[in-house]
């Protein structure tokens, strides 16, 4: 067999320009649309040219992306290659916009069925799936409820898999738009605040067959589209995080492996395996602060040089008959050698593990079992709004953690940029802004940050809380009701056997005095003996239910007496918790001013300073004056001229 020949396709890029509202930013940033190209201008006016695939703004983003960068991809999905879309941003770049339902995910997904409709003339077969990944790279699958740990795979034949993902199978583009829908809107609540710090890939498989030409073996083209949303700045010390494609870079540009972990393995594949890969970053120039904008164009414009290797004409085809009879000799030729060996190898048995593994993967291809797989699963999505509101409590603990670190970061930050203003002193009117604005601006995210931790912490506090008692209450009433009922049970079948046991010695009593059928005194001693036997029968019978109605009723009053110092104890807890969050209030609101009283101090500090620079200054030219005028004096008496030189030397 002749060795598949690899052609070369390059990373294309393209760049979506956001302004601000205020427009600060134009004079940094020059777009040539037509030249493809974003000119930047940084400090000491240097400017530095960026060129790409597409440059677009976001008055014609819509227009734009799609037929320009995006449609071939569409257009080449019925050969069997494999398409990835990365979008990179800050959460305030447009890249939310672009995302939407109205955005690029729906121009792909229409795009591509109509492809598969029109040019397919044989049977195929379309799954999705949706993974999120949190900042810490661990994954959730978004499509199933029941969050099962998702571990990534090399298959032998089929590439990366992902054991624990659930897939979808759909028919149509409004079935893909809407799991895409309803899996951004899970990602929202799993994520918490940390949402906008999360990325996410969604993807579309799609098989379909090929005309087999008379040959035993069916063929089959395998086709897939991955939409990547990478959150995080493409500088390292962003205060969102870094995006996971800087770090993938690095990985791609040194040649290391990302290991187990799933998205550096799924971007690595992306970037340098066997795909057609387009990058689209959204960037939002922040005016006289700015440090993420010319970081931003680099990594694009790093990842614009990258090169994948695709296979033309073989990419995408397998027939899954023929994988799995080779993958069954190669298990039979290895047992073969393992058994007339007298040693087993270590490497032969962890072979033969990925043989087998891989042939199991093989069999999981099956159009049936994967459609059966998927109706169950879409019965369980049915009843996923109701179990991810509970699967929401945990991320409070994850929130609590990234804004506390986040606010450490944000508090060293504001303390080195207060250290250099001050060791700094006299600087340019430029440098001295930019420093204000950049202190200014630390201030007000260590607000805004010390503001959402505190009212998450109560908002978590309470509920909680919340849950507890309620929980505790619901717990402690029902029972109390299952203890009543079974008491009351017992005595009505107590009663029960009682009368039933008092009839039958009355109808005795009946039976032997027709039996005897005594006259007289004798008669009327036997009738007296047998009434005083069912009258002492009947007060033993009273006696126990009045016992047994005692007992219930002392365990009943125990339950209620615990009852009622529970709810004692749970109301003093409210008040306690009420009274906490009232001292916890109390203590923010003096934090908040012992802030602007530090602030205050740390501002006049920065005044006398300045204003001690000042006077310094002033002297420095009042005596620059002065000697100004010894200067013009001299020159106008020459006898005075002589001698002021000999004074000076004196």
């Amino acid at each position: 067999m002749e060795p598949m020949r690899l052609e070369e396709m390059a990373v294309r890029v393209g760049v979506l320009i956001t302004h601000s509202a205020d427009g600060r930013d134009n004079e940094r940033v020059i777009i040539q649309e037509e030249c493809k190209t974003v000119d930047y201008s940084g400090e000491k006016d240097t400017r530095i040219s960026f060129s790409f695939d597409t440059v677009v703004t976001q008055e014609n983003a819509q227009q734009r992306l799609f037929p320009e960068l995006l449609q071939p991809i569409a257009g080449l999905m019925s050969t069997g290659c494999h398409r990835n879309v990365l979008v990179g941003g800050g959460s305030r770049s447009g890249k939310e916009t672009i995302l939407g339902s109205q955005g690029i995910a729906q121009q792909l997904v229409t795009g591509l069925f109509s492809e598969m409709t029109k040019g397919s003339d044989g049977e195929w077969f379309s799954t999705v799936s949706f993974i999120q990944f949190f900042p810490d790279d661990s994954a959730v699958d978004l499509l199933n409820s029941e969050r099962r740990s998702l571990k990534p795979t090399a298959h032998l034949i089929l590439g990366i898999l992902v054991d624990g993902l659930c897939e979808i199978v759909i028919e149509t583009a409004e079935e893909a738009l809407g799991l895409y829908e309803k899996g951004r809107e899970t990602l929202r609540i799993n994520g918490g605040n940390l949402h906008s710090r999360c990325s996410s890939v969604f993807s579309v498989k799609i098989e379909r067959s090929l005309h087999s030409d008379g040959a035993h073996d069916r063929q089959y083209c395998r086709s897939s589209l991955r939409l990547f949303d990478l959150a995080g700045g493409a500088r390292k010390g962003d205060l969102n995080g870094v995006s996971p494609l800087v770090k993938v870079l690095e990985l791609v540009e040194s040649g290391a492996t990302p290991g187990n972990r799933l998205l550096p393995l799924l971007l690595k594949d992306s970037l340098a395996g066997g795909c057609n890969t387009v990058l689209l970053y959204c960037i939002q120039p922040q005016g006289l602060v700015d440090e993420e904008t010319p970081h931003a164009l680099a990594l694009a414009q790093r990842v614009r040089g990258l090169v994948t290797h695709v296979a033309p004409g073989h990419c995408g085809k397998w027939s899954p008959q023929a994988a799995a009879r080779e993958l069954r000799e190669q298990i039979q030729d290895l047992r073969t050698k393992m058994v007339t060996q007298a040693e087993c190898e270590e490497g032969d048995t962890r072979r033969l593990e990925e043989l087998i593994r891989a042939l199991q993967g093989v069999k999981d291809q099956d159009w049936e079992k994967r459609r059966q797989q998927s109706k169950e699963l879409k019965e369980k999505i049915k009843q996923y709004p109701v179990r991810c509101a509970v699967v929401r409590m945990p991320s409070h603990t994850t929130d609590q953690q990234g804004g506390t670190e986040r606010r450490t970061h944000l508090q060293e930050q504001l303390r080195e940029e207060m250290e250099a203003h001050l060791r700094e002193g006299k600087v340019s009117v430029e440098d001295s802004q930019r420093r204000l604005a950049r202190i200014q601006q630390l201030r007000e995210g260590l607000r805004e940050e010390e503001h959402r931790l505190t009212e998450t912490d109560r908002e978590s506090d309470q509920s909680k809380h919340g849950i507890n008692q309620g929980e505790s209450g619901t717990a402690q009433l029902s029972e109390i009701e299952v203890e009543y009922t079974k008491a009351l049970d017992r005595r009505k079948r107590l009663m029960e056997e009682h009368h039933t046991l008092i009839q039958e010695e009355l109808a005795k009593m009946e039976r032997d005095l027709g039996i005897e059928k005594a006259d007289g005194l004798e008669g009327e001693l036997f009738r007296l003996g047998r009434e005083r036997q069912v009258l002492v029968f009947q007060m033993e019978a009273l006696r126990r239910e009045k016992l047994e109605a005692e007992t219930d009723l002392e365990a009943q009053h125990l339950r209620h007496v615990q009852r009622f110092r529970s709810v004692r104890e749970e109301s003093l807890q409210v008040f306690r918790v009420f009274r906490q969050v009232f001292e916890e209030q109390g203590e923010v609101v003096e934090g908040r001013y012992r802030t602007l009283l530090l602030e205050a101090i740390q501002d006049a500090v920065y005044l006398s300073a300045q204003n001690q620079q000042l006077q310094t200054d002033n002297k420095e030219l009042r005596r620059a004056l002065a000697e100004l005028k010894d200067a013009l004096s001299v020159r106008g008496d020459p006898q005075e001229g002589a001698a002021v030189p000999l004074s000076r030397r004196q």
